[in-house]
């Protein structure tokens, strides 16, 4: 099989590895990659130079990506939950095919969602997430700043959860895209009177302007989800990040965002771990609810895979969100 592998800042391989399919384990399960999608945010970081910026986050080299639509091919006898033929989400990386043991994440895709669309379910669960972390109330005015991948994903994803969704974007394209996937109302960075009134803010945005938006959006006794890293690249802010006019005459909360259990278990003990989440996703994206399709915007065969990281390294605004396609391998 053909796997992406990061050996340093700029150093991106696509190499062959051994794969034995013959032989699997019990539990084991042979799936081949159709799609993965491109992180912009830690794949980006990884490509960079900046691997370890999350905490816990392996050094070089390391595979990169985390956004794996397939097919099963093959199971072990004991396996059930799966079958050969179904198509998966997981978090493996980029790479042609692979084999998930028991207890790695594989969610099927229900008919009605295609795998590009799929691909970008674990992205959008990260606003989803930030979202319930700050626990969203049906009918909330909720806000995005940022229109990566991941924030139009949060923006389709908060108007099919019944959100009032506004949408502040740092380019036309993103605007439009965001219209597409469900806001109400779309703002472009820096452009007056932009709402005051906001229950929730989703940040997923680096620059310190991102950030000053989202503090000046939220109502009093507003919530910030930041999903971003608020300064990462950018030289330290000519303002306050935790002014008192916003932390103290606003009582605002901030909200480290992005994570849900991933503990498989019953919905009494947890009832939105991070596989109903996505499982929410892909019934959303099948019934039209939640439109990701018009979010993907380079749709690249696996060779190409370097165009998408340097497209996103000089932060293009017309790369939206980038699709590898690894089905001819």
């Amino acid at each position: 099989m053909i796997q992406a592998i990061m050996y340093g800042a700029g150093d991106l391989r696509l190499e062959e590895r051994p794969l034995d399919t013959a032989n699997l384990a019990p539990g084991q399960v042979y799936v081949e990659t159709e799609v993965t999608a491109l992180s912009t945010g830690t794949d980006l970081g990884n490509y960079l130079g900046r691997s370890t910026d999350v905490p816990g986050a392996p050094d070089y080299p390391r595979p990169v990506g985390y956004s794996n639509v397939g097919v099963v091919r093959k199971t072990a006898e004991d396996v059930t939950a799966v079958r050969p033929g179904q198509r998966v989400f997981s978090m493996k990386p980029h790479q042609s095919a692979y084999i998930a043991n028991r207890g790695d994440l594989l969610v099927p895709v229900p008919e009605g969602v295609t795998p590009e669309a799929a691909s970008l379910g674990y992205l959008t669960q990260l606003g989803v997430a930030a979202m319930r972390q700050a626990h969203y109330e049906a009918g909330e005015h909720v806000a995005v700043v940022g229109l990566g991948v991941i924030g139009l994903g949060t923006v389709a994803m908060a108007r099919a959860m019944g959100a009032r969704v506004t949408a502040v974007a740092n380019s036309p394209l993103r605007a439009e895209v965001a219209r597409q996937v469900g806001a109400h109302e779309v703002y472009l960075s820096g452009e007056p009177h932009p709402p005051r009134d906001v229950d929730l803010v989703i940040l997923t945005a680096n620059p310190w302007e991102a950030y000053l938006a989202a503090v000046e959006m939220v109502r009093y006794a507003g919530r910030i989800s930041v999903l971003g890293f608020p300064g990462r690249g950018y030289p330290p802010p000519d303002f306050n990040p935790l002014d008192p006019k916003w932390f103290y005459g606003k009582q605002l909360t901030l909200i480290g965002a992005g994570f849900s259990p991933r503990a498989e278990c019953p919905p009494g003990e947890i009832r939105f771990n991070l596989r109903r989440n996505l499982e929410l996703i892909f019934r959303c994206a099948a019934t039209g609810a939640a439109p990701l399709d018009p979010i993907i915007s380079h749709r690249l065969p696996w060779r190409r895979m370097r165009e998408a990281y340097e497209m996103a390294k000089a932060h293009a605004k017309e790369l939206v969100a980038a699709i590898f396609d690894w089905r001819e391998s």
